[in-house]
């Protein structure tokens, strides 16, 4: 089955961070739309969530000097690195037309309540 280039940009654009919103609000979609939108929006909670995560761990033992090195070069390099591994991956399989099961995220897209 041939998915429209419409619903292709759409889906790829639900990787991109706070633009997941963009195709969630369209008029018309399809269910190749919707999947790739759960699971967007489902990167995006993760996104927010680990990032407070590092917020609160910073602002606790990431003042202590050592900590705050590990802190900076490990937990957010290794967090926002996989975050951008996981967005080119989405965009590229969305933009193929391909459906993509995102590891340990696919469970959380599949309980959002969204779409026909």
């Amino acid at each position: 089955m041939e998915i429209p280039v419409r619903d292709r940009w759409l889906s790829a654009i639900c990787y991109l961070s706070f633009l997941v919103l963009v195709p969630m609000l369209s008029t018309s979609r399809s269910p190749f739309l919707d999947r790739h939108c759960r699971q967007g929006f489902a990167l995006l909670f993760v996104e927010v969530v680990g990032a407070l995560f590092i917020l609160i761990i910073d602002g606790t033992i990431g003042r202590i000097p050592l900590f705050r090195f590990l802190d900076v070069v490990i937990l957010r390099l290794a967090f926002f690195v996989a975050i951008l591994g996981v967005s080119v991956m989405g965009f590229t399989r969305a933009l193929f037309g391909e459906t993509w099961r995102v590891p340990y995220l696919d469970e959380l897209a599949e309980r959002i309540p969204f779409g026909s």
